[in-house]
C-alpha cells in the first residue's frame, strides 16, 4: 500500500511538472522574457521556473540569450515547423501583409481556411494611433467577415455547401441575422468584383476588404485590410479595394 501511495504521489508531481513546463513554453514569445516575467506568465515561483527552464534549455526547447531573456529553442522551432501545415505559406503571408500595410498604413492580415473557420497566420500592424489589431492565431467563422467571404467565394460550390450544411441563417452580433441565401448572393458578388467586403461583421467598430491569393491557380488564402470605423468613407474604400486587390494579385503572380 505504501508503494502504491508513493507511486500515486509521484504521478501527480510529474503531471504538475509537465503542466508547469507547458505553461512556460506557452509564455515564450519573439521578444523574449526574463526569468521573473516567465515565472509570472506561468503563475509559478521563480525558483520553480528556473529549475524547469534549465531542463527546457538543456533539451533545446528554450534558449537564453546574452540579455538573459528566454526565447524558443531550436528543438521547439524545428518541431513547430515540421508540424505546421501552414509553414510553406508563412513567408508569403508575412511579405504580403507587410507590403499592404506599408502602402495603406492600415493593419493587414493573411487568412487561411481551417474547416468552417478562417485563421489568421500572419499580420502587419498599422502605425496609426487608432488601429484595428489582428493577432496571429485569431480565428472566426468563415461565413462572417471579408476574409471569409473571399475564401468561400473562390472555393468550389460543393465545398461551400459542405461548410454551410443545413444552416438557414446565422447571427451577426449587433445586426439582423443573415440568411444563407443572402450570403450566397454576397459570394457571387465577391467573385465578380474580386474582393470581399464587411462592415461590423466579424468585429464591431471596423470594416475590412479582402482579396484571394492563389498559387499556381489554387486558392491558398485571403489578404485583408482591417480598418477602424472612423476612417470609412467611399473615397477611402475605393483606395483600400484597389490596393488590396493589387497586392494580392502581385503575390499570387510571383508565387
Amino acid at each position: 500500500m505504501e508503494n502504491e501511495d508513493r507511486s500515486a504521489t509521484d504521478d501527480k508531481s510529474g503531471v504538475r511538472s509537465v503542466a508547469r513546463a507547458l505553461a512556460l513554453l506557452s509564455a515564450l514569445d519573439r521578444k523574449g522574457k526574463n526569468l521573473s516575467e516567465m515565472a509570472a506568465a506561468a503563475n509559478i515561483s521563480v525558483s520553480t521556473a528556473s529549475r524547469l527552464l534549465g531542463t527546457l534549455v538543456a533539451h533545446g526547447f528554450a534558449a537564453q540569450g546574452s540579455n538573459n531573456r528566454y526565447v524558443a529553442g531550436l528543438a521547439l522551432t524545428t518541431l513547430l515547423h515540421e508540424t505546421d501545415r501552414w509553414a510553406p505559406l508563412r513567408m508569403l503571408a508575412a511579405d504580403s501583409t507587410a507590403a499592404l500595410c506599408a502602402e495603406l498604413d492600415e493593419t493587414s492580415a493573411f487568412f487561411v481556411q481551417l474547416g468552417d473557420e478562417r485563421l489568421c497566420i500572419d499580420s502587419a500592424e498599422s502605425s496609426q494611433l487608432v488601429r484595428r489589431v489582428r493577432l496571429t492565431g485569431e480565428k472566426g467563422k468563415i461565413y462572417r467577415g471579408a476574409a471569409g467571404k473571399a475564401l468561400l467565394a473562390f472555393s468550389p460550390n460543393e465545398a461551400v455547401d459542405d461548410i454551410l450544411g443545413d444552416m438557414v441563417s446565422f447571427e451577426i452580433p449587433g445586426q439582423q441575422d443573415r440568411t444563407v441565401e443572402q450570403l450566397k448572393a454576397e459570394l457571387a458578388l465577391t467573385r465578380t468584383q474580386g474582393y470581399g467586403f464587411s462592415h461590423h461583421e466579424s468585429t464591431g467598430g471596423s470594416w475590412s476588404v479582402a482579396a484571394p491569393v492563389f498559387i499556381r491557380g489554387k486558392l491558398v488564402g485571403a489578404l485583408a485590410s482591417v480598418i477602424p470605423d472612423h476612417r470609412f468613407d467611399q473615397e477611402r474604400l475605393a483606395v483600400v479595394i484597389e490596393a488590396t486587390k493589387r497586392v494580392a494579385a502581385e503575390f499570387s503572380e510571383s508565387s
